[in-house]
């Protein structure tokens, strides 16, 4: 589905108040103000604020695909997963507010975990971090044992960790400014991640 400009106007002003004050705290009337439009055009375009939740999914979730055409290019299974874990980890970052608020929120509404346009993601992230360590496997680069839907889910949960104790890191690390910080993710945390999930993929295991 694509969104006019009008649309795309208020889904971003949407985007401001729900990453700043949460769902339920934002009202349509707060998102109209916030746009400029007035109230019957949000629900005309929208139905409701539910739906206006659908709809920002679906706008939002190709930022955090992974792009596979790059990907199709490289030969070498290290460097794929290299490259996937920098492009992955970029693409969140720069929209790292938008990750807190989906933390924060579905962790009390469940719908939006199963939201369509969410469920899309998921699964074409996945598929694509499997078929790079199926390939790997397949040349005899990684070890047989790896389950791609953990090494997944470890990367994930470190950059949440990262996002949802920021203070707390920022303190730790010693880091300034939130502009340090998101280049410490990008840079630093990103070379860490991808040392342990290469670690993991080429280390002979049983389970």
């Amino acid at each position: 589905m694509g969104f006019n400009e009008k649309q795309t106007d208020i889904l971003l002003a949407a985007e401001k108040l729900f990453t700043t004050q949460g769902f339920d705290s934002t009202s349509v009337r707060d998102i109209a103000t916030e746009a400029n439009v007035n109230v019957a055009m949000i629900n005309y375009y929208f139905g409701s604020k539910d739906g206006l939740l659908d709809s920002f999914f679906e706008w939002r979730i190709p930022d955090f695909m992974i792009d596979t055409e790059e990907l199709s290019l490289m030969e070498c299974s290290l460097e794929k997963i290299d490259k996937m874990i920098e492009k992955y980890i970029k693409a969140m970052n720069s929209h790292r507010e938008i990750y807190r608020f989906i933390a924060i929120e579905s962790s009390l509404k469940r719908r939006m975990l199963l939201s369509e346009p969410f469920s899309k993601l998921k699964i074409h992230n996945l598929n694509t971090i499997s078929t790079i360590i199926n390939e790997g496997i397949a040349k005899g680069v990684f070890s047989a044992n790896n389950n791609p839907t953990l090494i997944h889910s470890m990367m994930m949960g470190t950059f949440m960790n990262f996002q949802m104790n920021q203070v707390f890191l920022q303190e730790q690390l010693g880091i300034e400014s939130d502009d340090d910080y998101g280049i410490y993710i990008e840079t630093t945390l990103t070379h860490f991640i991808q040392t342990t999930i290469k670690a993991l993929l080429t280390y002979e295991i049983s389970m």
